[in-house]
């Protein structure tokens, strides 16, 4: 009976780490899109930007703006440390429209308590918020 009692606790301690770790970062796939105050809401710069993060570990930045939608590429994972979560994302080729404060081909985010994606490149007065789409 106490091998059935400890083979019945490693059977359930196993399949509950598994199940929790194996989709931890299930709700983060999808699009993100920018999130605006709403006393910026009418001013088409605040909501041009949006992400879209796939399983692959792909993703894609699309830009809405002027009539015109710019799209760029590449590939993020999903840092957890500390218990903070942190989107670092690597692009295929350089462009203007990354963000960050060293001119790499990256840009990092941080997840707050409020489920908000937050521009790590506010500290060279970029500003960038995202909030899940539905």
């Amino acid at each position: 009976m106490k091998n059935y009692t400890l083979l019945f606790t490693f059977i359930f301690v196993l399949f509950s780490c598994s199940s929790e770790n194996s989709d931890k970062n299930t709700e983060y796939y999808g699009k993100w899109v920018q999130y605006t105050d709403a006393q910026y809401a009418d001013d088409p710069s605040s909501n041009q930007y949006s992400y879209e993060f796939n399983r692959n570990k792909t993703f894609t930045k699309t830009r809405n703006y002027d009539n015109t939608t710019t799209r760029l590429s590449g590939t993020f994972k999903i840092i957890n440390s500390e218990g903070r979560t942190h989107f670092v994302l690597t692009y295929t080729e350089r462009n203007s429209l990354i963000s960050n404060c060293n001119g790499s081909l990256s840009e990092s985010f941080t997840l707050d308590n409020l489920g908000y994606l937050n521009d790590d490149a506010v500290a060279c007065d970029r500003y960038g918020k995202y909030k899940k789409a539905k």
